[in-house]
C-alpha cells in the first residue's frame, strides 16, 4: 500500500477511511507524513494510529506540546501552525492550562449539568415527536444539530434566538466545503470575526451584570486567590468562549447522529437497546468510540525522544488519530461491530489526561437523553436515504441523516 495522503480532505467526503487506517495500523503504529500539496505549512509530521501510542502521546504533555516545541514559534492542537496557540484552553500546557481550567471548573460542576436534564427531556422530546409525525425526517439538521444548541445555549447563557446564526458561523470550522483544510476563505474570515464581535459583547454584557448562574457568567466572575491574575481576562474568556460553543454545538451532534446511524444500520442492536434500558450508559460509549468526533489532535515536539522506535526530534508535528485507535484491533474486540453493550470500552474519545474534555459529562447526558427519548418514541429507526458526510479530516460528521421513524403502537 503507497502511503495514502491524509491531509487530502476528499479521502474523508464519505465519512472516516476505516480501511485505510486499518491497513496502517498493520503496517505499524506510526509513519512519517511526507508533505503533499494539501499539507497544511508544507510540512510532513508524524502520524500515530495505534490505541497505545496515541496513548502515549496523550498523557507525555512534556515531550509533546499543546502549544509548540523547538524553534516553530507557533503550534497547536490542528496540523497548520496558529498564532493562538497558547491562548485556547485546549492548546495551553501547565501551569497556565491548570490555572485557566481551575478557574473554568468553578462554572462546569456536576450540579449545574444535572439540572439541565429536565429542559433536555423535554426538548428532546419535543424534537422527536415532530420529527416522528413527519414519518421521514433529516435526523441531522432535526434532532442532532437542534438539542446541542439549545443546551449549550443555555449553559451559556447566550440567548435562544441567536443559536442557528452562531452554528452557520461555527459551521466554517468544522466542514471544509470546497477547501483545503483550514484554508481561508473570505467567508470563513468573515464567519471568524462576526463570532468574535458576538463573543465580545456577550462577555462585556456579562461582566457588567449581577453574578448569574450560568457558566460564561460564573466563569466570567470566578476568582482563585492564590493564582495571579486571579481572573480570566477578556481575551482568555473570549477563547473559552468560542471553544465552548464550537465543542458543544459540534461534537455532541456528531456522537448523537453517528450512533443513531450506526443504530439505523442495525436494527437487531437497537431492538437489544429497547429491551433493556440498562444498557443506556455503554451504547452512549460506544456512540462516541463508533464516531470519533473529533478524528484528530496534534502536538509538537519538545525534547529528543523515541515513539514506537521512531526518533521524534524538536519542533516536529506529531498527529494522533483518535479515530483510528478506537478501532484497534489490539483494545478492542471485534472493532468494527457496533456493540451497545461493549464494556470495557477504553475509547479516547473525550481525550485523555490533562486535556480530557471538559463537557464530557454534558456531551454523555444529551446523548443519553437523546437516546432514551428515541427508544421511547420510535419502535424502529430506518434509513430513508444516502447519509452526507462533513468534508473534514478533523471532525467527523454527518450533515444530512435521512431516517424513517416508526412510532410506538400501544397494545391494549
Amino acid at each position: 500500500m503507497s502511503q495514502p495522503d491524509l491531509t487530502d480532505l476528499d479521502l474523508f467526503a464519505g465519512g472516516f477511511p476505516h480501511e485505510v487506517f486499518r491497513e496502517l495500523r498493520r503496517q505499524g503504529p506510526v509513519f512519517w507524513h511526507e508533505p503533499t500539496e494539501h499539507t497544511p505549512d508544507g510540512d510532513g509530521f508524524w502520524s500515530v494510529v495505534s490505541h497505545a501510542e496515541t496513548l502515549a502521546v496523550m498523557v507525555d504533555a512534556e515531550t509533546y506540546s499543546s502549544e509548540t516545541g523547538g524553534r516553530r514559534p507557533y503550534g497547536g492542537t490542528i496540523l497548520p501552525d496558529l498564532p493562538s496557540a497558547g491562548q485556547m484552553l485546549n492548546m495551553m500546557d501547565d501551569p497556565r492550562h491548570a490555572r485557566i481550567r481551575r478557574l473554568v471548573s468553578k462554572g462546569f460542576t456536576p450540579r449545574m449539568i444535572q439540572r439541565l436534564e429536565v429542559d433536555l427531556r423535554r426538548w428532546a422530546g419535543a424534537l422527536l415527536e415532530i420529527a416522528i409525525e413527519k414519518g421521514t425526517t433529516d435526523f441531522v439538521t432535526e434532532v442532532a444539530t437542534e438539542l446541542p444548541l439549545m443546551a449549550i445555549c443555555l449553559l451559556l447563557g447566550v440567548p435562544d434566538a441567536d443559536r442557528h446564526q452562531l452554528a452557520e458561523w461555527v459551521d466554517y470550522t468544522f466542514d471544509f466545503r470546497g477547501r483545503n483544510a483550514f484554508e481561508s476563505t473570505d467567508e470563513a474570515a468573515a464567519a471568524g470575526a462576526s463570532m468574535l464581535a458576538y463573543g465580545t459583547e456577550l462577555i462585556a454584557a456579562k461582566r457588567a451584570a449581577p453574578l448569574a448562574d450560568d457558566l460564561l457568567s460564573v466563569v466570567a466572575h470566578a476568582e482563585l486567590a492564590d493564582e495571579e491574575p486571579s481572573r480570566l481576562t477578556d481575551g482568555e474568556l473570549q477563547s473559552f468562549f468560542a471553544l465552548l460553543f464550537a465543542a458543544g454545538a459540534d461534537t455532541t451532534r456528531g456522537a448523537t447522529a453517528g450512533g443513531v446511524h450506526a443504530l439505523a444500520e442495525r436494527p437487531d442492536e437497537y431492538r437489544r437497546l429497547r429491551d433493556d434500558r440498562t444498557l443506556l450508559a455503554t451504547a452512549v460509549e460506544e456512540s462516541v468510540r463508533w464516531m470519533s468526533p473529533s478524528a484528530y489532535n496534534r502536538r509538537t515536539v519538545t525534547a529528543p525522544a523515541t515513539l514506537a522506535g521512531h526518533r521524534v526530534e524538536p519542533g516536529q508535528k506529531v498527529a494522533f488519530w483518535e479515530a483510528s485507535a478506537n478501532r484497534d484491533e489490539a483494545v478492542f474486540a471485534d472493532p468494527f461491530r457496533f456493540d451497545v453493550g461493549r464494556d470495557p470500552n477504553p475509547h479516547l474519545g473525550f481525550g485523555h489526561g490533562a486535556h480530557h474534555c471538559l463537557g464530557a459529562s454534558l456531551a454523555r447526558l444529551e446523548l443519553g437523553v437523546i437516546l432514551d427519548e428515541l427508544l421511547d418514541r420510535a419502535e424502529s429507526v430506518e434509513l430513508a436515504g444516502p447519509p452526507e458526510w462533513t468534508r473534514s479530516n478533523k471532525h467527523n460528521g454527518l450533515r444530512h441523516l435521512p431516517l424513517r421513524l416508526s412510532p410506538v403502537t400501544n397494545v391494549g
